[in-house]
């Protein structure tokens, strides 16, 4: 791993100020997600794919065991889901996510756990 220098930190902070201002973000869509009899939906990691969708990975409960790792993908253009994946602790167990990543060839990565003692 590289350490940064105090030269290197300082040319960043110049180059940043001399930029131009950047644009304020403006929203072309949003959405609610509700996966069901108004529980825990909630979305903690967000990635764009290679052509600007939006891929969200969070958590989800549907009332039935624990609470699901839940990732969505959305159309960037008007926000409609693409594709939606769930997946379960065993025993009830709740399932969180940590991160997202995409692999060399193009592979989502999702990593996660499995809350509470497991054994």
């Amino acid at each position: 791993m590289r350490r940064l220098t105090a030269s290197v930190c300082l040319a960043a902070l110049v180059l940043m100020a001399a930029s131009a201002p950047a644009a304020v973000p403006t929203f072309m869509w949003s959405d609610d997600h509700d996966g069901g009899g108004l529980f825990t939906d909630d979305g903690f990691r967000i990635l764009s794919d290679p052509v600007g969708h939006a891929v969200v990975a969070g958590e989800s409960a549907d009332g039935v065991g624990g609470i699901d790792l839940a990732i969505r993908k959305l159309d960037r253009t008007d926000g409609h889901e693409i594709w939606q994946s769930r997946y379960e602790g065993y025993d009830d167990k709740d399932v969180a996510v940590t991160d997202m990543t995409w692999d060399s060839v193009g592979q989502l990565i999702v990593a996660g756990y499995i809350r509470g003692c497991v054994g």
